[in-house]
């Protein structure tokens, strides 16, 4: 695990400012920002990753193609009100890059987790190892980019929206996010893997059980493995606290860059935020759920 410096204050473009005010964030924190910033360093001079070319899925089965994910109907929105948009400009990432400490080791999977991808999604869609398959109307398995994707971003459980149509981050969380992302210039054709730490909707969603996440995490260690992502962004405390096999407050483990070991070797940079649907009730975090975005954001490439 790495403690990194705290972010400074960054500077935000005009697109920014109007995405951050969409997203609640107060006007008066926002005006003691200066307003001219240089391109992401990210969108800057790459080509966008290459999407599945079909439109979001809306029945109840989704069946994505082998090797790729649909994208999250969610994060659509994002790409019609950034239409016409080019040369996106934004703010430079906060000084001051973690130093790296032993990595957190997330690296001790079940043998029955298949080593395939699609062997993978077959596997939890069918999944019975605890009893929230009993509730589920699927299991949500993750959608997005599947080839080392700049990002993965990993929340705590499917809610009822994401069971019904099996994808993440669905409803008003999921608007909350693509908001946040934009915010740093992540769009939707941005490299990005969504998924959760449970993949089977806690009915009447209560909080994952120890033994739930348990049967769970090794799913999500494995798809770390296959993916290599540049970087993890992980929402909420028990995401947070899993992957990085500790039960410290979710307010210790944000704000800094650590660092955890696939179970292939890879040494993977990650920081926790605040998720979505707790930002819908706490809007007052939404101003360090920012910085928490911008340090990820940072991160330079290994």
């Amino acid at each position: 695990m790495t403690a990194g410096m705290q972010s400074k204050a960054p500077e935000l473009s005009a697109l920014q400012m109007a995405w951050l005010q969409e997203i609640g964030m107060d006007k008066r924190m926002l005006a003691r920002y200066a307003a001219d910033a240089g391109p992401f360093p990210e969108a800057a001079g790459r080509p966008a990753a290459r999407q599945r070319d079909t439109p979001p899925i809306r029945g109840d089965k989704p069946t994505p193609a082998a090797g790729a994910q649909p994208a999250a109907p969610g994060l659509v929105r994002a790409a019609a009100v950034l239409a016409g948009q080019q040369g996106t400009a934004g703010a430079p990432g906060p000084a001051g890059a973690a130093v790296k400490k032993p990595a957190a080791d997330v690296s001790a999977p079940p043998a029955a987790a298949p080593r395939d991808w699609e062997a993978l999604q077959a596997h939890i869609a069918s999944c019975e190892v605890c009893g929230l398959h009993a509730g589920r109307s699927q299991a949500v398995f993750g959608t997005g980019a599947v080839q080392s994707p700049e990002w993965m971003v990993v929340g705590e459980a499917p809610g009822e929206h994401d069971d019904r149509v099996g994808l993440p981050f669905q409803g008003k969380p999921g608007l909350l996010l693509q908001a946040m992302l934009a915010s740093i210039g992540v769009l939707p054709e941005s490299a990005v893997f969504f998924t959760n730490l449970i993949k089977c909707r806690p009915l009447g969603n209560r909080t994952p059980k120890p033994e739930e996440i348990a049967a769970c995490l090794p799913y999500l260690q494995r798809q770390i493995a296959l993916l290599k992502p540049r970087r993890i962004l992980v929402l909420g405390k028990l995401a947070a606290q899993a992957l990085l096999g500790s039960d410290a407050d979710l307010e210790q483990l944000r704000g800094r860059v650590h660092h955890i070991r696939s179970e292939t070797g890879e040494d993977i940079a990650l920081v926790a935020t605040y998720h979505p649907a707790s930002l819908l009730l706490r809007p007052q975090h939404k101003a360090d759920a920012w910085q928490d975005l911008n340090l990820a954001r940072s991160i330079a490439p290994a």
